[in-house]
């Protein structure tokens, strides 16, 4: 790849990114399967114990848990290495907002959560351009409220 195409795949990669905290807050899964997962892609929350493969099991995971919360999630500071045409990596600073409500709280039954962390990423660029091939996040610190 030229310096130029570099540059253009790592904005790709950032504008995919943007995509899927986008989906996310806003519940988009059409959106996610369309234009942010690869097909096979896998999804892991180590602290959560979870990994899902393939876009159908991680939409059905994210969209069961993630119920009538509100989210915002803001991803900073992207690491994106182009590995090759096709492949890349990348690791994001993250920090996620989770608001949900006393008939669907969190785990502990807080029902705010504010979470550190980083997201570490694979992509894959296929004929519909640049997918998410896995992602797994890892929180640094989580601060949790139970609201009574």
């Amino acid at each position: 790849m030229t310096d130029v195409e570099t540059l253009l795949a790592i904005e790709e990669i950032k504008r995919l990114k943007a995509r899927y905290f986008y989906g996310l807050d806003h519940k988009d899964w059409d959106l996610w399967r369309r234009e942010v997962f690869a097909e096979d892609g896998r999804l892991i929350v180590p602290e959560a114990s979870m990994e899902a493969v393939g876009v159908e099991d991680i939409i059905a995971y994210v969209s069961k848990s993630t119920g009538d919360q509100v989210s915002v999630h803001h991803g900073h500071m992207p690491l994106i290495e182009i590995t090759s045409d096709r492949t890349a990596t990348g690791i994001w600073a993250m920090e996620d907002r989770l608001y949900r409500t006393k008939a669907h709280p969190l785990a502990d039954g807080s029902t705010y959560l504010h979470g550190f962390g980083h997201y570490h990423e694979t992509y894959v660029h296929n004929a519909a351009g640049w997918r998410i091939q896995s992602t797994r996040l890892t929180r640094l610190r989580v601060e949790m409220t139970k609201i009574l």
